[in-house]
């Protein structure tokens, strides 16, 4: 029997060539010194190769390749990931440049927070939560059914009407006689492109939306100041403000637009030597204070609870589990509070620990596709708080001129099931 030994790469690729040339067998024999059952040989073997080599990446293909495949795919997500580090170390290293030296003071709340008694008559304190203003956003009308829309104009056009529809209200039929106001800004104030369809549809970019909520803050606040004569303003950052892909829990405000806003807020007030309006943001993202007695915990909300709620209750259980988990950490820590002062699910829940902000924004696409959520107007949550009484009245201060289908001028009217 014939030994055969394993054929020269070589020859096999000097046959491979001179085939694609158009040689004949015969012609590679004589050229090659070899018979042309050699030459065939050697041209099988190439086309046995290509074949294996083809193989090998068929569905599923063998371990090596697949792990080839893995490392290639694991490179490609490194990459990525270190690409996104970039853009957030990019962003926090803009914010902390934009801040420049703006000193961390230490804030306390006005001392007239803190008087309960009045010789005259008992001063109820004015207070009120401006939440998820979603600045730069955009909601389309027709994807809704006609309920809502908002942009820039609508936005600025509803701040205008908050800040309005709260100093009316309060003069006309609240108690008067106030000793100042509380404004609690409870973060989401921008859009800040937080999603891929945010920063498709965004009608602004972020930090052109902090330049333009920081203006109307400050005429917001200045006009407060006028109407009750010192205005206390608690603030903290929500998820939308974040310039992070993910939550990054360390230094979570030192990279937020809300946390920007706030800052830059401060800065003007100093500049412009207006003691009226205290601004008070803390690393701590809360912000703990008392208002005759009764102490209040601002956070944004985000935070409280990773649960979600159902088909029946929405956020309520969220939101009361939430509570529950709050008061046992804040107990612990030294920060008992009584009222918890949250937004975030752009609801209004008035509950015996908890008061939960509406948004400015109002119903949107994620509310109809998402949640199935009922339509309810945009609205901001007031209420008076009392020296001996605690919280009198509550407000929910619609920032949209009602929509009625009525036309009757009937005060009241009974219904007669026989007419």
């Amino acid at each position: 029997m014939q030994r055969r030994f394993p054929l020269n790469e070589k020859e096999i690729a000097e046959v491979v060539r001179l085939l694609k040339e158009g040689k004949r067998y015969a012609e590679i024999a004589k050229m090659l010194n070899m018979s042309v059952d050699a030459v065939k040989r050697r041209y099988y073997a190439s086309k046995k190769q290509n074949e294996e080599s083809v193989s090998s990446y068929k569905l599923g293909g063998d371990a090596k390749d697949r792990k080839i495949l893995m490392q290639a795919d694991e490179i490609t997500r490194l990459k990525k990931e270190i690409k996104n580090q970039h853009r957030e170390n990019i962003e926090a290293e803009y914010i902390n440049e934009v801040l420049g030296t703006i000193a961390n003071t230490k804030i306390e709340p006005p001392n007239w927070l803190l008087n309960t008694k009045d010789n005259k008559k008992e001063k109820e304190v004015l207070m009120t939560s401006w939440a998820d203003w979603h600045a730069g956003e955009v909601v389309y009308k027709s994807e809704l059914n006609g309920i809502n829309e908002y942009n820039m104009k609508i936005f600025e056009r509803r701040v205008k009407r908050l800040v309005e529809n709260t100093i009316k209200l309060s003069k006309n039929h609240g108690p008067g006689n106030y000793p100042g106001a509380v404004v609690n800004l409870l973060g989401d104030m921008v859009s800040g492109g937080l999603h891929e369809e945010h920063r498709k549809t965004d009608e602004m970019p972020p930090h052109d939306c902090v330049l333009r909520v920081v203006e109307l803050l400050s005429w917001g606040l200045t006009q407060m100041a006028d109407a009750f004569g010192k205005v206390y303003v608690p603030c903290v950052c929500g998820n939308h403000g974040r310039t992070t892909i993910r939550p990054e829990y360390k230094q979570y405000v030192h990279k937020n637009y809300d946390y920007l806003i706030y800052k830059i807020l401060e800065r003007e007030m100093k500049k412009a030597n207006e003691n009226r309006i205290v601004i008070d943001v803390r690393e701590s993202n809360e912000v703990l204070y008392k208002v005759y007695g009764t102490s209040y915990l601002a956070v944004h909300g985000d935070m409280i609870s990773k649960g979600g709620g159902d088909g029946i209750i929405g956020s309520l259980g969220p939101i009361a589990r939430g509570e529950i988990k709050t008061r046992g950490r804040a107990s612990s820590s030294g920060m008992e509070y009584d009222i918890l002062l949250m937004g975030h699910y752009h609801q209004s829940f008035w509950l015996p620990r908890v008061i939960c902000a509406n948004s400015l924004k109002g119903y949107c696409e994620y509310s109809k596709n998402a949640l199935n959520a009922p339509p309810a107007p945009p609205t901001q949550p007031m209420w008076f708080h009392h020296p001996r009484y605690g919280i009198t009245s509550r407000w929910e201060i619609m920032v949209e001129e009602p929509v009625s289908s009525s036309t009757t001028t009937t005060w009241a009217s009974v219904f007669d099931p026989t007419k």
